[in-house]
């Protein structure tokens, strides 16, 4: 099994506005030997304005930033690439939450199959999932670092390598904390290979539910670094989304005042953390008794706290899980009433990566449209596309890379969308504007974290300058 390490550097922290600036990849063989690896960067695509904090922590350079490629000639390389190394286990640190959300977005927006990592074999982890699990597990190979003034655990990438005497030069450049996520990973593999085993179950659906058939009882690792380990045992699963699982917490008493809980009651027992939601296909990690330390199987003894009657008690309580299941399909169908009214209201087609599939039939069109060079032959094909996403997205990557192409009309028509766009006064759009960089720019100039970087800051004030310059008319 081949894993991926890999690491985004963005413009800001919205994945359908914002986009990467930066990936690095390492793939690796199932003893972590480095096999191939992938570093690149792009310029920013029109009408996207980054966070001035962003680049300030990230220490871009965006005069240079510039001079690069494409976001769709970086896009092009980044997939050919992961797909090359396909099938793999692709691993980052807080991926799951975050590059993750960059990657299938930014395949998305330059005409790719945006979910690489879960189809076609792969599968995908989390370094940053895995780290909670154990941190609070006493594991003497790995040194957990604390925040002195907060006096508690630090799970920063940065300070996690520093304590482990892991080579991590720079800080929030990708190549760097693909590094240090790779030494992190290594060093829990190297010590506890048959555990991390355990750990690489999750990594699809499927395993998830043939773990869960076969322990009936088991423990949700806390999802902070101050958190609890919870014993837990499964219920039912959402009767229209099987990967949204149900666990009851078996540190509650399972009373008659619960089992006959009614619809409209069941919400509060996911409030008050009686029931708890797991999302299988978002590499949730479930513990085993002899995982936990001595410390906390003392606290969690089976044989002590009686799980497994509870299990029993709650498993043949048919009306409850009942209720359970009536309560997730009204709310799954209320979120995607409430969901379909915003999309279909919105202009951006940004924000549509999750507005059904694209058939394969489209994708093999964009393919040919591809390799036309008449601007006619491509308008003409297009026509033929069945999701009009695709059809806005390739105008976009036209007006970006091939804008010979295209007539005075169309310039000036994607010229006034991109104006519009970074001049709107609105505090409630989603992305950076204009007038929000320069807020933020100024926030950060008195910012003592960036109290040396004056040359830089000056740098970020000229280029949103001229950008408003340049589309003020």
């Amino acid at each position: 099994m081949n894993y991926v390490f890999y690491d985004f550097e963005t413009s800001g922290l919205n994945y359908y506005f914002d986009q990467p600036i930066q990936l690095a990849a390492k793939l690796v063989d199932e003893n972590f030997h480095v096999l191939d690896e992938l570093n690149e960067r792009c310029r920013l695509r029109d009408g996207v304005i980054p966070s001035p904090t962003a680049m300030l922590i990230t220490k871009t350079n965006l005069k240079d930033l510039n001079t690069k490629q494409s976001f769709y000639e970086f896009m092009d390389k980044v997939h050919q690439k992961l797909s090359s190394w396909s099938p793999a286990v692709f691993i980052g640190y807080n991926n799951i939450n975050f590059d993750e959300k960059f990657l299938r977005s930014s395949l998305y927006q330059s005409l790719h199959a945006p979910y690489l990592t879960n189809t076609n074999n792969n599968s995908r982890t989390d370094l940053f999932k895995i780290i909670l699990s154990i941190c609070n597990l006493n594991k003497s190979y790995l040194n957990i670092p604390v925040d002195k003034e907060k006096g508690r655990k630090s799970l920063k990438l940065e300070k996690l390598a520093e304590n482990n005497k892991i080579k991590h030069e720079f800080a929030h450049d990708a190549m760097s904390d693909v590094d240090a996520t790779l030494g992190v990973a290594e060093i829990i593999k190297r010590n506890e290979p048959d555990f991390w085993e355990h750990l690489m179950v999750f990594r699809n659906h499927n395993n998830v539910r043939e773990f869960i058939e076969e322990n009936k009882v088991c423990f949700l690792p806390p999802t902070t670094a101050t958190g609890d380990y919870t014993p837990v045992c499964f219920l039912t699963s959402n009767p229209d989304n099987p990967k949204e699982l149900i666990f009851f917490n078996l540190c509650e008493e399972v009373t008659d005042e619960v089992l006959s809980s009614r619809t409209k009651n069941i919400g509060s027992l996911f409030k008050n953390k009686i029931l708890k939601k797991v999302k299988s296909n978002d590499y949730p990690i479930l513990l085993k008794y002899d995982h936990l330390s001595d410390e906390l199987k003392q606290k969690f003894s089976i044989e002590k706290n009686n799980y497994h009657a509870q299990f029993n008690l709650l498993s043949s309580a048919s009306n409850f899980i009942m209720n359970i299941n009536q309560y997730l399909v009204d709310q799954l169908a209320d979120y995607q009433v409430d969901n379909r009214d915003y999309l279909s209201a919105s202009e951006h087609v940004d924000e549509m990566l999750y507005n059904g599939f694209t058939g394969p039939s489209d994708w093999a069109l964009i393919k040919k449209i591809d390799e036309l060079n008449r601007i006619d032959d491509i308008l003409l094909n297009l026509e033929t596309v069945e999701d009009k996403r695709l059809v806005e997205l390739y105008k976009r990557k036209l007006y970006s890379d091939r804008k010979e192409l295209l007539t005075e009309e169309n310039i000036t028509h994607y010229r006034n969308y991109i104006a519009n766009k970074i001049f709107n006064d609105s505090e409630k759009v989603p992305w950076t504007t204009i007038s929000k960089a320069k807020a933020e720019l100024l926030k950060a100039s008195n910012d003592s974290r960036f109290a040396d970087m004056r040359d830089e800051v000056e740098i970020i004030k000229k280029y949103i300058d001229q950008l408003e310059k340049e589309f003020s008319s």
